[in-house]
C-alpha cells in the first residue's frame, strides 16, 4: 500500500492534525495525484518536463478543439499510477466566466474514483 502526504482543500500541506502532516492512501491518494497532475503545467516541474498538461500550447488557446482537450485530459489521468482506465470524462466549459471544470470517473487499483475539478 502506498501513501502520500495529504493536501488540504486549498492545496497546501494538511496540518489539521495538531500541526502534524497527514497521510492519505487508497483511492483518495490516487484522486489527489490526479488533481496534482491536472493542475500542473507541462514542463513546470524541472525534474520531469514531460509531467503536466500542455495548457499553454493546447488548452489556453483561442478556439481549442474539444475532442483534443478530452483526449489530453483522458491521457493525463490515465498516466497516473494506479489508474487502470478512464470510464467517463466531461469538460464543463464556461466561456463567459473563462473557467473549466473536469468531471471524470476512473477505475483504479483501489476502486472507482469520481471527481470534479475546477481549473
Amino acid at each position: 500500500m502506498s501513501f502520500d502526504i495529504a493536501l488540504s482543500k486549498s492545496r497546501d500541506l494538511d496540518l489539521s492534525d495538531g500541526g502534524d502532516l497527514s497521510l492519505v492512501d487508497g483511492a483518495e491518494r490516487i484522486a489527489q495525484q490526479i488533481e496534482v497532475t491536472l493542475r500542473a503545467f507541462l514542463g513546470e516541474w524541472f525534474l520531469d518536463v514531460s509531467f503536466g498538461v500542455p495548457y499553454l500550447n493546447k488548452v489556453l488557446v483561442k478556439g481549442p478543439d474539444r475532442a483534443q482537450l478530452e483526449a489530453i485530459f483522458r491521457a493525463r489521468i490515465g498516466d497516473v499510477p494506479g489508474v487502470t482506465s478512464v470510464q467517463r470524462i466531461d469538460l464543463l466549459i464556461d466561456h463567459a466566466g473563462r473557467a473549466l471544470a473536469i468531471e471524470f470517473e476512473a477505475d483504479t487499483t483501489e476502486g472507482l474514483v469520481a471527481r470534479r475539478f475546477y481549473l
